[in-house]
């Protein structure tokens, strides 16, 4: 584990989208059963040690926010603590929705191989043959994108405001692509500036966390599937896991039981339309729960697809839309105030999932609490 932790420590938040103590009613945390199935009274006592586990190591690190593990397909234990809404004082509970900023590009990743199981697309496809008019694109390979191998220059720069992070496009490209734009004028805009610059380095000879890498291959699973993306996700990926509760960016952030931004003064991102594909997920617990325990199956992805996503030839800590580690993988996130991180053991047919929307009182880093889970959890 010690391993297991300085490898997190080091690679967790380079997927962001870029990549004190509690009081009064936020300090509270709501709880639900230990397991979703009822259990022998012999076994009651072990669960709610685990229960109060959780309870306690998100006290240590302030987490405010849902906390979740899953083990064997089933609820370990979870809990809520912190407030949801910050005018209004509404608490957070295990059903709450966020924002998963980066998480989203495994949503990608995996959109992507599907449409590779359905012979439609190949990874080994250049992004020339979607894109003719782009001047790199008989350089580029979609693998290469996933890997973030590309050498596709990035559009945002950010910055930090305390924890909170605020992301604007680069340069000048920040005074044609905003909030007040559309989503589709905004992904016009962005398309002809990534095709306008030249690539950062010579494809597949460097690693490069970018985000234009998802941006433009979510453009691809909607030319491929002659959908939207967001429609190809929901249609293939929502619903058959039964992820009901799930979501985009551009459709939620209005939604009543979204955990709001608790920063908004402070945290801003220009997101209209430029987020899909590598950043634009609103979920919650439970729906994570069965994207975790997906991976275990075959319910999605066949073994071959998922062998090929944890690829990680030279070892850069990234395979495809995820990071993966001795058989598992896990990702962050970063939107704003919203700070995410997943852990999925398809071994242990689970992970655990974190996330709160407010950085400003964590304590520590959701890694190093991920890897201190794993240990007494799982």
């Amino acid at each position: 584990m010690k391993r297991l932790l300085s490898i997190l420590l080091t690679l967790a938040f380079a997927g962001t989208l870029c990549a004190c103590s509690q009081s009064g009613s936020g300090s509270s945390v709501a709880t639900t059963a230990a397991t979703e199935d009822s259990a022998p009274a012999s076994t009651a006592a072990a669960k709610a040690t685990k229960q109060q586990i959780l309870e306690d190591t998100m006290k240590t690190y302030d987490l405010e926010g849902v906390a979740i593990v899953v083990k064997d397909g089933k609820t370990v234990c979870q809990a809520a603590t912190g407030i949801a809404d910050p005018e209004t004082g509404e608490a957070s509970t295990t059903d709450s929705l966020y924002c998963v900023g980066s998480i989203g590009k495994q949503f990608c990743a995996t959109a992507v191989m599907l449409l590779q199981q359905q012979g439609k697309l190949s990874t080994d496809d250049l992004l020339g043959k979607y894109y003719p008019e782009c001047p790199y694109g008989s350089e580029v390979s979609l693998s290469q994108m996933l890997s973030m191998r590309s050498g596709i220059a990035e559009f945002y720069d950010t910055a930090y405001d305390g924890h909170n992070l605020n992301e604007t496009p680069v340069g000048d490209l920040a005074k044609v692509l905003t909030n007040e734009g559309t989503a589709e004028g905004n992904r016009e805009i962005l398309t002809e500036w990534l095709f306008a610059q030249p690539l950062v380095f010579e494809p597949d000879t460097e690693h490069m966390y970018c985000n234009s890498n998802f941006f433009l291959l979510a453009s691809i699973v909607e030319k491929v599937s002659g959908e939207s993306y967001e429609d190809f996700v929901r249609e293939n990926i929502f619903e058959p896991l039964g992820m009901t509760n799930s979501g985009f960016v551009d459709e939620m952030l209005d939604d009543p039981r979204l955990a709001k931004n608790s920063q908004a003064d402070k945290a801003k991102t220009v997101y209209v339309g430029i987020t899909r594909g590598l950043g634009d997920i609103v979920t919650c617990a439970e729906d994570m729960k069965k994207w975790m325990v997906s991976f275990s199956e075959d319910k999605l992805l066949t073994a071959d697809s998922k062998l090929q996503m944890m690829y990680d030839p030279d070892e850069d800590g990234y395979g495809f839309g995820i990071s993966p580690y001795d058989g598992n993988w896990y990702h962050s996130g970063v939107f704003t105030s919203y700070l995410s991180f997943d852990y999925i053991m398809p071994s242990k047919r689970g992970g655990i999932f974190l996330v709160t929307n407010n950085q400003d009182t964590l304590r520590g880093d959701l890694s190093t609490m991920c890897a201190e889970l794993i240990d007494k959890l799982m």
